[in-house]
């Protein structure tokens, strides 16, 4: 079972929201997560505003995404694959809608995906909304910001120091609907009882501390540390929209087994 909550605030700057959020269930290998047979699926994208349309790209982006899960998810459709698929997906229909004339022609947006299946939390990820999960008392970033400034500090041209707050610190390296493929990061982990996760838009994570996401996690009442996180990123001067979605991991099947010998190549 899975305990969520969102929230999402326009902020005093911009004049409205480009932020997207949404969930739904799907069809997973073996167990169950609330529902029988089924999985969870949680999503965040941030339209960028640059070129106008990011509302639109980014409910494209979240609506695709979960439409394909709804249809696709299956005993023999893995999360990883059905994330990837998801994501290209979603990545044409925003490029074809500004084709035909929604938003703008140039409408872009980022996007942020868990599948949360018996024992696993598979996470798809395009641009720099970030995943973080709570285990006891640590706190990790699961995802990377696809962004100039983390490029630089991966191939060490500068330093963390440096990447803190440089002046083109939000600048890009992929999006969804800039281009025809999508560069889609994937990545795995196991799920244990008591895990919590946030993911939001660079507009929340911006102006908070690890310590501070951390702790909120740590709270019984996820709608108002959520709340209180949002509450945060407004008083800190509220630039960008600020959107988070809060997941506590209450209980999960086990995953299941893996394949042995060559057919784990195949299955």
């Amino acid at each position: 079972m899975v305990q969520h909550t969102s929230l999402s605030e326009t902020g005093p700057v911009r004049p409205h929201n480009e932020d997207h959020l949404g969930w739904g269930r799907i069809a997973v290998p073996a167990g169950d997560l609330g529902d029988t047979a089924r999985g969870l699926i949680f999503a965040v994208a941030d339209g960028l505003g640059a070129y106008g349309g990011g509302d639109v790209a980014s409910e494209l982006a979240v609506a695709t995404l979960l439409g394909h899960a709804a249809r696709s998810g299956g005993a023999e459709v893995r999360p990883g694959q059905l994330l990837r698929a998801g994501f290209e997906q979603a990545n044409m229909r925003v490029f074809d809608a500004a084709l035909e004339g929604q938003g703008t022609r140039r409408m872009q947006t980022t996007m942020l995906a868990l599948i949360l299946s018996p024992g696993e939390v598979h996470m798809g990820h395009v641009g720099d909304c970030r995943a973080y999960r709570r285990r006891l008392d640590s706190i990790e970033v699961l995802s990377t910001d696809h962004t100039q400034v983390m490029e630089m500090l991966r191939m060490r041209l500068i330093t963390p120091e440096q990447a803190a707050n440089p002046p083109a610190r939000h600048a890009l390296t992929r999006s969804l609907g800039a281009e025809l493929i999508a560069r889609v990061d994937l990545r795995k982990e196991d799920l244990q009882p008591g895990d919590s996760f946030l993911m939001c838009s660079d507009g929340l994570w911006g102006k908070l501390s690890l310590p501070e996401i951390r702790d909120a996690l740590a709270a019984s009442d996820h709608d108002e540390a959520l709340g209180h996180l949002v509450g945060l990123a407004v008083e800190r001067g509220g630039e960008d929209n600020a959107s988070g979605l809060m997941l506590r991991v209450v209980e999960t099947p086990a995953a299941p087994p893996r394949p042995q010998g060559w057919r784990r190549f195949f299955l």
